[in-house]
């Protein structure tokens, strides 16, 4: 997996760690500056504002795919791993952080949050003793429970570290209010009403039965910035995306790409098959992607009078992000 570690250093990729309803996403600018280090079977970035670690273990087995996003499209990789774990489901002081990506961080003291899934630790990390005597008043308890710690959190703004088996991500930026907006960069959603649904991701992503998403790569978009913003084409982040999709996409959705790519260059307009509810996902994206990439493709007037544009639900939204995730 060294081809998927690589995006770690890569500053157009993001990355994700976390469940459904508690997320933690770690993007950076490209001129940010920025610590990176690879060892092998590692990778790791910090910048000022938060900070990854990808380490894989034996047994993830990584799953791409690709969908529509806002108007355009978005495409990950998720490191997907076992979800037989024992994750707390209550409010637990774990120490100094002796792991922390950097080392002025290791004397501070990590809580788990206790949200639940099997295969993360939802931590904050902080040394404000005011914050830390809140947290061990409510130790044991969920935080469903915990009373006004989450308006605490929000107010002392600690540093939010999410673990799993395979990855480290941790947001040093402050945590915004419930009626803020995410800032740029670095940061973390939690979502208790969907945290109670039980679920380690969303029901869009395709993570096979008894798994989970140990950490998730955003792949690079060829024509538009993490936020959303068009930038001008960018062919070559288009053709390693595709290339990771074929790796590692399910054969099934790989197959039907393939079909859909040699249909629209060789076919004037789309032959019926194309036109199948089964295909209709597929089309769609090769359509954008044309109409982004290759706008003067002498095949695409004619597919996009016969398969108009569907509008997502999702308009607006930053490319990596997860409209269910808030």
């Amino acid at each position: 997996m060294d081809d998927l570690l690589a995006w770690v250093t890569d500053p157009d990729a993001g990355w994700s760690v976390g469940t459904f309803g508690a997320l933690a996403e770690f993007l950076r600018d490209p001129d940010e500056p920025a610590s990176v280090s690879r060892t092998p079977g590692r990778a790791t970035v910090v910048t000022t504002r938060g900070g990854v670690d990808v380490h894989p273990t034996g047994d993830v087995v990584p799953l791409a795919w690709e969908r529509r996003a806002g108007d355009s499209w978005s495409q990950a990789v998720a490191l997907c791993m076992p979800a037989d774990g024992a994750g707390r489901s209550v409010i637990t002081e774990l120490g100094p952080d002796v792991d922390a990506l950097r080392p002025e961080d290791r004397d501070a003291v990590l809580v788990d949050l206790g949200v639940g899934a099997p295969h993360l630790a939802a931590c904050v990390r902080t040394s404000d003793a005011a914050l830390l005597a809140s947290l061990r008043a409510v130790e044991g308890r969920p935080l469903a429970e915990a009373g006004a710690v989450a308006g605490l959190l929000v107010e002392a703004g600690p540093h939010r570290v999410f673990r799993t088996a395979v990855a480290r991500l941790e947001v040093f930026t402050p945590i915004p209010p419930p009626d803020g907006t995410s800032p740029d960069g670095p940061h973390t959603h939690l979502l208790p009403r969907l945290l109670a649904a039980g679920r380690t991701h969303a029901a869009t992503d395709p993570i096979p039965a008894g798994r989970a998403p140990g950490a998730t790569l955003h792949l690079p978009h060829p024509t538009r910035t993490v936020e959303g913003r068009p930038i001008p084409p960018r062919p070559e982040h288009h053709r390693r995306a595709q290339e990771t999709l074929v790796r590692y996409g399910e054969p099934s959705a790989v197959t039907a790409r393939a079909a859909v790519a040699e249909a629209l260059a060789t076919s004037a307009e789309p032959p019926p098959w194309a036109l199948s509810r089964d295909h209709r996902a597929t089309v769609e994206l090769a359509l954008r992607q044309a109409e982004e990439l290759e706008p003067t493709h002498p095949h695409l007037g004619a597919w996009r009078a016969r398969v108009p544009r569907e509008r997502s639900e999702s308009e607006g939204q930053p490319l990596t992000h997860d409209p269910a995730q808030g």
